[in-house]
């Protein structure tokens, strides 16, 4: 495993334990992925030993990682120790599995929808509609896979916040930490216009203040999200 240097201005210590989830979420780094060792983050990392060590203190005190006397650094197989956010851990260790992510997080998507459906004020709604408009503006095909992603999830947080309901909005957050790289990893510029009909089809969804949403309905978004990623 080798790291980049870092340019950030935040507190390094922070920056590395960040470093090291995002490399977790991305599959950089893997259950199990024994780590460099401290003097090889020092030189790597391009920083002085002190935030390293702070940084491995966090990172074994949270359960992340274990040390093995006399072996290193490694990625911990245990989710049950890890004490900062357990749900996320957990659903790294299973985040090879795409068709169950993508059919989760539809049927969540779909919790969702019925919550802001019964409960949701035309205010909110508003809100995500603004959301979705200024999208049509600044999806642009110039933009790199990580903008692109960013302003397509704005639209996923928007939802979540409009439930008003705090388990759905961590859950909900989590998910999409998790998604995230996968978005990234297929967002083209070619992926724009599905991108902005799928998210009318979901405001449409909301509008719709009767019925439930079908099963044929749930079935085709959790196939346009499948061949979305298969295709790219």
């Amino acid at each position: 495993m080798q790291f980049e240097k870092l340019t950030s201005s935040n507190k390094i210590s922070s920056e590395i334990v960040s470093l090291i989830k995002t490399k977790l979420l991305n599959g950089t780094l893997k259950i199990g992925d024994k780590l460099p060792t401290e003097s090889e983050m020092v030189e790597q990392l391009g920083v002085s030993r002190t935030p390293v060590r702070e940084a491995i203190k966090i990172l074994e005190s949270i359960g992340v990682i274990h040390i093995k006397r006399g072996e290193g650094m490694f990625i911990t197989n245990n989710p049950s120790h890890f004490s900062l956010n357990p749900l996320i851990f957990s659903l790294i260790m299973h985040s090879n599995n795409t068709q169950k992510l993508i059919e989760f997080r539809q049927h969540f998507e779909i919790l969702m929808i019925n919550i802001i459906r019964t409960k949701c004020s035309e205010k909110n709604l508003k809100k995500i509609e603004e959301i979705y408009l200024s999208q049509i503006e600044r999806l642009k095909p110039e933009l790199s896979p990580e903008e692109l992603a960013d302003i397509d999830l704005e639209f996923h947080y928007a939802v979540l916040e409009a439930t008003e309901n705090a388990f759905v909005i961590e859950i909900g957050k989590t998910i999409y930490e998790l998604y995230r790289p996968k978005m990234i990893a297929s967002k083209q510029s070619s992926s724009i216009e599905r991108t902005l009909n799928t998210h009318k089809h979901y405001l449409d969804l909301l509008y719709q203040k009767d019925g439930a949403v079908s099963e044929e309905q749930i079935n085709a978004m959790i196939l346009n999200n499948q061949v979305w990623l298969e295709e790219e």
